[in-house]
């Protein structure tokens, strides 16, 4: 949300200057270049995406052949379950990506000469420039229709726009960062720097795939036994999938090697397999389905009392033993008091002190990233400066050399110091908001 607010501000083609990938940036940044930088902008860009990415699974769902009842079907099962509802609404770029992927993993299988080449190729475009995780996808979906242009001209033209994300972006990082791959090498180093502990390149490869189980057991669960009563009878899922899932392969084999490299994300690390569980929620659609049409022998019962079981089994003891995931904080007091600190002195920088990232959602209460900026970004890569807390004294420099009049603090031994230099204005929980000034105790700035 804060680089986005920086995008409103001041519009580049990388707006984080950082390995993160701008197109998200770029859609928020644009509405709030039109609607104002408040965070209920961001919310509901997220929501709109996500309304977004439903649709895209449906008309993946159709295009693989699904019928209209059965894709409406999957698409609920797809905003349903848990990780999809937390990002369907989250202002993160991960489920819009994910059904891009899916779509265009599901466009791959449409004929040459269509229109679907073209639409899927541009869903990877702008996936790729949202997450690394598309890239694979990208690049399989390119030679696919590289090996159908003799035939259909247009596909041609298909495999160059999907890889131009990709392409562009390494071209931005030789420019700008020296190295194609730039991305690569931060996201390790930041790895190193927070003290990662390394792993047998065994247990790293199994990560990806244990984690598609183990985080959502009722959706893959169900699609296991599904598919296993499908195949047995003979019910076809999709008239058409190879090429669909040879795109998705390319992306589980990519996390794969980004696990083994020490590469992968940091954090909710599983939120990667969006597009994996989308497309089993899909599938589960059409399964679903099959299994309850009328049966003259009645071998549907069997399966649904299994599915009916799986679930409660899933939901009652897989769930809470061994569905682990990071926990979402709550940061409604931060932005409030981000917003407090924007109106006690507007035009007036504020300098933010947090114990960690809470940080950003102070920023982005505040709504301008010219005048909030932190006290300290939290990157383990940069090296630390002087304790502002040491004294009045060191506090006033770091002020002063921020050109700040506020200051917004928080830890009992934080707050103690700042109130004894600076007139406390406003106090939310364990957070404080201080301002210099007309009845404050700071020290004059050094010379």
């Amino acid at each position: 949300m804060v680089i986005a607010q920086r995008f409103a501000v001041n519009p580049r083609f990388d707006p984080s200057e950082t390995s993160w990938l701008p197109f998200p940036f770029w859609l928020t940044g644009s509405v709030m270049a039109l609607l104002g930088r408040e965070p209920w902008v961001a919310r509901a860009v997220a929501v709109a995406s996500g309304v977004v990415a439903v649709l895209l699974c449906f008309l993946a769902a159709r295009r693989l052949g699904a019928s209209p009842r059965a894709a409406l079907l999957g698409c609920l099962v797809a905003s349903a379950f848990p990780y999809s509802a937390w990002l369907g609404v989250a202002t993160v770029p991960e489920l819009l990506t994910a059904a891009l992927i899916v779509f265009a993993a599901a466009c791959a299988s449409d004929a040459p000469s269509g229109r679907g080449r073209l639409l899927g190729a541009l869903a990877l475009m702008a996936a790729s420039l949202s997450r690394y995780e598309a890239w694979p996808v990208a690049g399989v979906y390119a030679i696919l229709c590289l090996a159908d242009a003799r035939e259909a001209p247009r596909a041609g033209l298909a495999a160059v726009i999907a890889v131009a994300g990709p392409l562009a972006w390494m071209v931005h990082g030789v420019l700008h960062h020296d190295s194609a791959l730039f991305f690569v090498k931060r996201v390790a180093d930041y790895q190193r720097a927070i003290g990662a502990s390394p792993e047998s390149w065994a247990l790293a490869a199994l990560h990806k795939p244990l984690a598609y189980f183990r985080t959502e057991p009722e959706l893959t669960g169900s699609v296991v036994l599904l598919g296993a009563y499908c195949r047995r009878h003979g019910v076809r899922i999709f008239r058409r999938t190879r090429r669909t899932w040879w795109c998705l392969g390319a992306l589980l084999a990519f996390l794969v090697a980004a696990d083994v490299r020490g590469a992968s994300a940091t954090h909710h690390a599983e939120r990667v397999l969006l597009a994996p569980w989308l497309m089993s929620a899909l599938a589960l659609g059409t399964m679903a389905l099959a299994l309850g049409a009328p049966s003259r022998s009645g071998r549907t019962r069997l399966p649904t009392v299994a599915l009916v079981g799986l679930l409660l089994v899933a939901s009652a003891w897989l769930r809470p033993w061994f569905a682990r995931r990071d926990g979402f904080i709550d940061r409604s007091v931060h932005l409030a008091l981000g917003h407090a600190a924007r109106l006690a002195a507007p035009g007036q920088r504020v300098v933010v002190d947090t114990p960690d990232f809470a940080f950003y959602a102070i920023l982005a209460g505040h709504t301008d990233p010219r005048l909030a900026l932190p006290l300290d970004d939290m990157d383990p890569r940069h090296a630390r400066e002087e304790d502002a807390f040491q004294s009045c004294e060191a506090l006033s420099r770091t002020m002063h050399a921020r050109g700040a009049t506020l200051l917004v603090t928080t830890g009992a031994s934080h707050r103690k110091l700042a109130r004894g230099c600076y007139e406390e204005v406003l106090r939310a929980g364990e957070l404080s908001l201080l301002r210099s000034g007309s009845g404050a105790r700071a020290p004059a700035p050094p010379p």
